[in-house]
C-alpha cells in the first residue's frame, strides 16, 4: 500500500488535470453563444444503464462499471469500482485508478496484465506483448506485459499544470509515439526500447501537455492547447492559436478554436475554409461520412458539411456541463445519449 504521504502526491498530481475545468469556470463574466437561427430543438433520446463516472478522450466510465468507447456503449465491460477506462486496443481494455494501479483485460473479462505504478496513469494503449504509457508524474513507460518487464522508463520534464485532455501513445511499424505532458513527443524504437527522437510541440509552462496525435500517410500531427504541428519527411509545420480540439479526416484537419472558430486546413496546415460560431464553447466534435458534427457547451449541436458550409443548429433541451462524451456518431451526457444523424 502506499504511503499517506504518496498518496497525497498522486492526488496532487492527478487535480492538476482538471484544473483548467476549474480555472474555466473563473475570471470575468462572459457572453454566451446566442444563435439566431436554429433549425430544430434536439433530445437525448437514448439511455444509458447508469450515469457517465468519468471521461477522458477515449471514452467515458459509468458509475456500474460500464464503458463507451468510440464505437459505443459496452456492458461486457465491467470495471472494478475506483477503476476508469483509460483506453481500448485490439478488444482489451485498459482501466486505472487514482492509486497507480493499472489492470488490462481481455475481451472475456479475464486479467491481461495488472502492475501497480507510483502515480496514476493518464494515458496508455497497448499493441501485441507492449503497453506504452503515460504517469501523472511525467513518466513514459514501455512494458512487455507477457513477460511483465519494463523495457523503458524516461522521465520527461517536471509538470505544473495540465489539461486534462491527455493524447494516447501510439504504435506505428517499427516506432512508438509518445506524448508527454510537458509539450514534447518521445519517438522510441520497439526492438531497442531506445528513444530515437523528442519533438518539442510548444513550450508553454502550463498546460501544455500534447492533447492530440495522429498518423496520416508520412505525416504526424499533434497538437497542444496552444500550437498544432505537423512533421513530415521534409519539413516540420506549425499553427499557432488558442486551440480547443483537433480532429483529422483523411488529408484534412480541423482545428476548433476557443473563440469559436473552426478552421479546415490540409496536411500542410494550408488553410482551406473557416466558420464563426459567435461566442461558442466547443464541447467536443465528430465526422461521420458526410458531416460535421460539433457540441456546444451551452446546450446546441452545430451540424455542417465538411467543407464546414452549410450549417445547421440543433437546440438540446439541457445545457451541457462535464462528464459528456462524442463517440464516432453519437453523444453521451450523464444517463443519456443521442444519434447523430
Amino acid at each position: 500500500t502506499l504511503s499517506g504521504k504518496q498518496t497525497m502526491k498522486n492526488f496532487t498530481l492527478l487535480l492538476a488535470f482538471f484544473a483548467a475545468l476549474i480555472l474555466s469556470g473563473c475570471g470575468t463574466k462572459r457572453q454566451y453563444f446566442e444563435p439566431e437561427n436554429v433549425t430544430a430543438k434536439i433530445s437525448l433520446s437514448h439511455s444509458l444503464p447508469s450515469p457517465i463516472a468519468s471521461v477522458n478522450k477515449n471514452g467515458a466510465t459509468l458509475n456500474n462499471g460500464n464503458v463507451v468507447t468510440k464505437k459505443g456503449l459496452n456492458t461486457n465491460v465491467k470495471l472494478n469500482e475506483g477503476f476508469w477506462l483509460l483506453n481500448q486496443n485490439e478488444g482489451r481494455v485498459i482501466s486505472t485508478n487514482l492509486e497507480g494501479e493499472l489492470v488490462i483485460t481481455g475481451g472475456d473479462g479475464s486479467v491481461v496484465y495488472s502492475s501497480k505504478f507510483p502515480t496514476a496513469i493518464v494515458a496508455a494503449s497497448t499493441e501485441g506483448n507492449l503497453l506504452a504509457a503515460v504517469s501523472a508524474e511525467n513518466h513514459i513507460y514501455l512494458i512487455d506485459i507477457s513477460q511483465a518487464r519494463t523495457l523503458m522508463e524516461y522521465k520527461s520534464s517536471e509538470i505544473y499544470a495540465v489539461d486534462s485532455r491527455v493524447a494516447s501513445p501510439l504504435f506505428m511499424d517499427t516506432l512508438v509515439i509518445f506524448p508527454s505532458l510537458d509539450g514534447k513527443i518521445y519517438i522510441v524504437q520497439k526492438d531497442s526500447a531506445r528513444i530515437l527522437r523528442d519533438v518539442v510541440v510548444s513550450s508553454e509552462q502550463f498546460f501544455n501537455n500534447v492533447t492530440f496525435l495522429d498518423v496520416v500517410g508520412e505525416n504526424m500531427i499533434a497538437a497542444t492547447a496552444k500550437k498544432v504541428l505537423v512533421i513530415n519527411p521534409n519539413k516540420t509545420l506549425y499553427y499557432d492559436g488558442e486551440i480547443k480540439d483537433v480532429l483529422v479526416n483523411n488529408a484534412d484537419i480541423y482545428i476548433f478554436k476557443k473563440d469559436g472558430v473552426v478552421i479546415k486546413t490540409d496536411l500542410k496546415l494550408q488553410k482551406k475554409n473557416e466558420a464563426r460560431f459567435k461566442f461558442a464553447i466547443f464541447s467536443g466534435a465528430a465526422i461521420t461520412a458526410n458531416n460535421l458534427f460539433i457540441v456546444e457547451k451551452t446546450g446546441y449541436v452545430i451540424k455542417t458539411d465538411l467543407n464546414l458550409s452549410n450549417p445547421k443548429i440543433y437546440e438540446f433541451d439541457t445545457e451541457i456541463k462535464d462528464k459528456n462524451f462524442i463517440g464516432a456518431n453519437a453523444f453521451y451526457y450523464d444517463d443519456e445519449f443521442v444519434n447523430f444523424e
